[in-house]
């Protein structure tokens, strides 16, 4: 503190000696303040050195639990596969089971992998149920062609070909026919022209 602020303080009417008694009996205060302060700093800091292998038990306790938990992580790996292949040889298995009951309806894999869950009981109900649309729509099916077949007209009809004219190629017709209409005739009939009279 200055003179100017203590005369602030005590007034204008206070005399130099007021004023300087006042400042001695501050900095008095101030330094029994600060020398506390300095004692309470090292009091402070003689109790963190006693703790100060804290740091170094800690790192150690940190490293066992990262060893400890390096294994747990281990099981737990193991322990994932586990179940992984587990799942994978149910989902195996309930493909073949589902493969063999829908032998001879030929129903592809993509299908049958949309069927197939973990689940034994579920899968072979969802392959029964696939099987039974599959037989019902083959017998309809089998049903509709049998009534369809039974159903049409075997009559022949009569085509506007004239029944007497002869059928037989001759020199004349072969000659009255296009170059496109003879090549046609020649390559259903190769020795056609040997018998052309």
């Amino acid at each position: 503190m200055t003179r100017d602020e203590a005369k602030k303080i005590l007034g204008e009417g206070a005399t130099e000696e007021v004023i300087t008694n006042f400042l001695d009996n501050y900095h008095i205060e101030e330094s029994a303040k600060i020398k506390d302060l300095e004692t309470k700093v090292n009091n402070l800091t003689q109790e963190n050195n006693k703790y100060s292998d804290y740091d170094t038990i800690k790192k150690q306790l940190d490293d066992i639990n990262k060893a400890n938990m390096t294994e747990q992580e281990k099981l737990e790996q193991q322990k994932k596969e586990i179940e992984k292949n587990l799942k994978d040889s149910r989902i195996i298995v309930n493909t073949a089971k589902a493969k063999d009951l829908l032998a001879g309806l030929n129903v592809n894999d993509t299908i049958i992998a949309k069927l197939v869950s973990e689940n034994e009981t579920e899968t072979i109900n969802s392959v029964n149920e696939l099987k039974t649309m599959l037989e019902t729509q083959k017998e309809l099916i089998s049903k509709q062609t049998k009534e369809s077949l039974t159903n049409v007209d075997l009559k022949p009809t009569i085509s506007n070909v004239n029944q007497n004219e002869n059928n037989q190629m001759t020199l004349d017709k072969f000659g009255n026919m296009s170059a496109e209409e003879q090549n046609k005739w020649l390559q259903e009939n190769p020795n056609g022209l040997q018998n052309l009279n």
